[in-house]
């Protein structure tokens, strides 16, 4: 019997775990490489159209956003960089945070971000809000590696992320490359499915 066979996996089988994770760390290289492949200018150009249905998805969702907390992502290995749009949204009221890793295998914290705040470098050497202080986010970007039509994300293996949905429930909002789209990414029980799923083409996923 094929382990991979069944969209729907589960951890206590040992063995098809294994192939799970040994499938998702060969689709996770090949993902990356044909994002890192891309230009700077297409990138950039599929960050705005990302940013025009972040837009539209927010205000058919939440109407005004004012006072609201999201959390977005400082760009890592040719993600879509947002940030002039987490700029813009501040502008409008929306309170924004950045994850941080203050306990390794831990579900992420989220420290608040303003434009020109002071930064250091935190897990993985990514930067992340100098400050001690943290809040809860309403709504949250996970960026993506892969996702599928059943709103399940393929990230960068360390399952930070799940660990947080698990333990907070804020609006999670995946947002990544039309190109990463896969039939399934065998979700295991620890995958938790996002809200929405967007790419540079429009909404992919959404639940109702």
């Amino acid at each position: 019997m094929n382990p991979l066979a069944s969209p729907v996996c589960y951890a206590e089988d040992a063995e098809q775990a294994r192939d799970v994770a040994n499938w998702r760390r060969a689709e996770r290289k090949h993902l990356l490489t044909e994002r890192a492949a891309l230009s700077i200018t297409d990138r950039q150009a599929m960050a705005q159209a990302l940013a025009g249905h972040l837009d539209q998805l927010l205000a058919r969702r939440f109407g005004t956003m004012s006072g609201l907390v999201l959390s977005f992502y400082w760009p890592i290995q040719s993600e879509l960089d947002l940030r002039f749009w987490a700029v813009r949204v501040h502008n409008n009221g929306v309170k924004l945070a950045l994850p941080v890793v203050e306990t390794p295998q831990a579900p992420l914290i989220f420290r608040p971000w303003t434009p020109g705040c002071a930064m250091q470098r935190g897990f993985w050497n990514i930067p992340v809000p100098d400050t001690v202080e943290s809040v809860l986010p309403d709504i949250a970007l996970a960026p993506l590696v892969g996702w599928d039509d059943q709103g399940y994300r393929l990230g960068y293996g360390g399952g930070y992320f799940d660990r947080t949905l698990a333990a907070i429930r804020p609006h999670a909002i995946g947002v990544g490359l039309s190109q990463a789209r896969l039939t399934t990414i065998f979700p295991q029980v620890h995958d938790i499915r996002l809200d929405a799923i967007l790419t540079e083409k429009g909404t992919a996923h959404e639940q109702c």
